[in-house]
């Protein structure tokens, strides 16, 4: 029986939705024969072992706090693998872990600091490396990487330390544009400008989550996503599309509203359009170096011009992401969907 470590949490600001990605997981496996231990990373970057009775509890409204439960616990390399050892006393271990599956999101979950751990213990895990994760959560390497491709962008200037000047965005960006951290997903530290009234408190509200900023152009366009699974060859679901009830699709659209948006599967488009994005989001994955699985967004214009948004290298597994429900659409169940990725690295650890 293998023995898999859901690891979740963490520092960002997208710990709650990790929590709910991981009691999902947890969910749907606790059926199966695998051994499944919950690896909570609380905000201070705290490792403990959490009891399944504690993470079902968590929700959006009212998520786990995982400072107050919990066994603190390390990760240690042994000659027999990789063991949970109680920190205080190495007598208490469990394992070893055949496969990790990191749903850390945000930063140290996405930007490859989390899977450079894992390397560093020789622990296999479901997901992209650390060098594909750190190209694909920085926005503006994305961006710069897919550029030298020609996959076509929404034009887009990139900043670090300077406070760009309104009238000089409007003239080369036009009016409204979106001001975005670099390094953050889940819509968080995003907001839509359209007037110079509002530039400063974006680019300080983008800044909290990182010094980088993307600032991108407004476009007249559908979001149109699909859903990636890699396992020896790059498999494309069919289409959605996200249609925000709020003036942008942000992080309470996408999360905190329950009418906040509304996806829409499959989406209708026409069937060369629907090819031409799978086709882009087949090369995305395999430009950066993805592995495993991804969801890729684009923009699809009135006139069927696409344009790469960006891809998430660990989409949400909440009950509302779009990941599993693209891939429902296809027939393939949220718990087919787990193992399939559980098995895809359960090989890599085995060699078979």
């Amino acid at each position: 029986m293998s023995h898999l470590a859901i690891i979740f949490g963490g520092p960002s600001a997208e710990h709650d939705v990790s929590l709910v990605s991981a009691k999902n997981i947890y969910e749907v496996l606790s059926g199966t024969q695998l051994k499944t231990s919950l690896l909570g990373v609380t905000k201070n970057k705290i490792w403990k072992l959490i009891k399944p009775t504690d993470l079902l509890k968590t929700d959006f409204i009212k998520p786990l706090n995982l400072d107050e439960v919990g066994l603190e616990i390390n990760l240690t390399q042994e000659k027999d693998g990789v063991f949970i050892v109680s920190q205080g006393n190495q007598e208490e271990r469990m394992g070893p872990i055949d496969v990790a599956f990191p749903i850390v999101h945000g930063p140290y979950g996405e930007d490859g600091q989390l899977q450079t751990e894992l390397n560093q213990l020789g622990l296999e895990f479901i997901g992209s490396d650390f060098l594909s994760c750190e190209n694909c959560f920085d926005k503006a390497k994305t961006k710069d990487i897919l550029a030298e491709k020609n996959i076509p962008q929404v034009p887009h200037l990139v900043f670090s330390d300077e406070n760009p000047n309104f009238n000089d965005l409007e003239s080369r960006l036009g009016t409204p544009f979106f001001v975005k951290p670099a390094s953050m997903g889940s819509s968080i530290g995003i907001a839509k400008v359209s007037e110079e009234s509002q530039l400063m408190t974006a680019l300080a509200d983008a800044r909290i989550h990182d010094k980088k900023i993307v600032i991108e152009k407004g476009v007249e366009a559908r979001e149109i996503e699909c859903a990636i699974l890699e396992n020896g060859e790059v498999v494309i679901s069919g289409l959605g599309e996200i249609k925000s009830n709020h003036d942008f699709y942000s992080y309470e659209a996408k999360y905190l509203d329950p009418n906040g948006a509304d996806l829409i599967i499959p989406a209708e488009v026409p069937e060369e359009t629907k090819i031409k994005i799978q086709e882009m989001a087949s090369q995305c994955f395999k430009i950066l170096g993805c592995r495993d699985y991804a969801r890729a967004d684009f923009f699809l214009t009135q006139d069927q011009s696409i344009f790469f948004n960006e891809i998430n290298t660990h989409p949400g597994f909440t009950n509302i992401s779009q990941f599993p429900m693209l891939w429902k659409q296809e027939g393939v169940s949220y718990k087919d969907l787990i193992l399939k990725l559980v098995n895809q690295a359960t090989k890599r650890q085995t060699g078979k």
